[in-house]
């Protein structure tokens, strides 16, 4: 059965049972991330989780009863497994059926990834058992909660900056799969601070990513998110944000400067987007931010 939402095609493997599905998709450092919701018909239903990749899904919503995710069509998962919001990890081709009984419909945040990409957002954090071991309907409040927010992004009519999807990526993903982490310094040095700084500020109009950031010092993705929060008590999209945020106050004070020019310049997808997050970070609009600088210096 093949799904469209919006751009996004998704078809789901050996389907039975199943009425309708609606998808939203976006993808963070070459990881697709998924909002999907499909409706049963009366009965039993199921189809096939695995893909050509790897994958990771969150159930968020069970509307009639419990999904389950089953190695044998005919052998139901154990009783204390059987809880809200499980998790299940297939690595790729592996089959695994999500199964129904009697159920409306799920809603839940499917993550398709390579192996590969792992190492590279988690470099020595990785545990590779995890990363290749199928695992059935654990659970984990973390990646319960990033999930949430992840699948709030896929829907948003204007998402947020890259930054932030990934950093709640790397977060779900590593809740999931990243062993002990090493011991490493509280932040990063100097010398790599100021050259992650001066990226993000030449940059203010580009979407970013972590993986970017991370490659300029030579550190994983989920190495990087760390210790730059050591270093500057922010996450590297609230610091991008807030440098966003700040720029475009530095322009809204030079006459002639419209909002739409302003938005431009500062990496927002187009003014209405500026105004909402300027409003959300300030506590004021651009024009009442502006309105109100400008009586005070008079």
């Amino acid at each position: 059965m093949q799904v469209l939402g919006g751009s996004d095609t998704f078809e789901f493997r050996s389907p039975r049972g199943m009425k309708a599905a609606h998808s939203r998709l976006r993808t963070f450092a070459g990881i697709a991330v998924r909002h999907l919701q499909h409706f049963n018909h009366p009965g039993r239903a199921w189809h096939d989780l695995s893909g050509p990749q790897d994958t990771l899904t969150v159930v968020l919503a069970e509307i009639g009863g419990r999904c389950e995710a089953r190695t044998n069509l005919h052998r139901p998962a154990a009783l204390e497994r059987q809880r809200p919001n499980h998790i299940s990890f297939v690595p790729a081709e592996m089959r695994v059926w999500g199964y129904t009984d009697n159920m409306e419909s799920v809603r839940e945040l499917r993550l398709s990834f390579d192996r590969k990409s792992l190492g590279d957002w988690f470099g020595s954090d990785l545990d590779p058992g995890k990363a290749r071991i199928l695992e059935l309907m654990f659970h984990d409040q973390r990646v319960v909660e990033c999930a949430r927010l992840l699948a709030a992004e896929c829907d948003a009519s204007d998402p947020s900056t890259g930054l932030y999807g990934e950093g709640l990526t790397i977060a779900l993903l590593s809740a999931c799969f990243q062993g002990r982490p090493q011991k490493e310094k509280s932040g990063l040095s100097v010398s790599q601070l100021r050259l992650v700084l001066d990226f993000i500020h030449e940059h203010l109009d580009l979407s970013v990513s972590v993986f970017q950031l991370a490659r300029l010092v030579d550190l994983s993705s989920s190495q990087f998110a760390r210790m730059f929060k050591a270093s500057t008590g922010v996450s590297p999209h609230r610091y991008q944000l807030n440098t966003r945020i700040g720029k475009a106050q530095e322009l809204l004070l030079m006459k002639g400067e419209s909002l739409s020019m302003v938005a431009v310049a500062t990496g927002f997808a187009d003014q209405s987007h500026f105004t909402r997050t300027f409003k959300r970070v300030t506590g004021a609009t651009p024009h009442e931010w502006h309105q109100n600088r400008t009586r005070k210096r008079s």
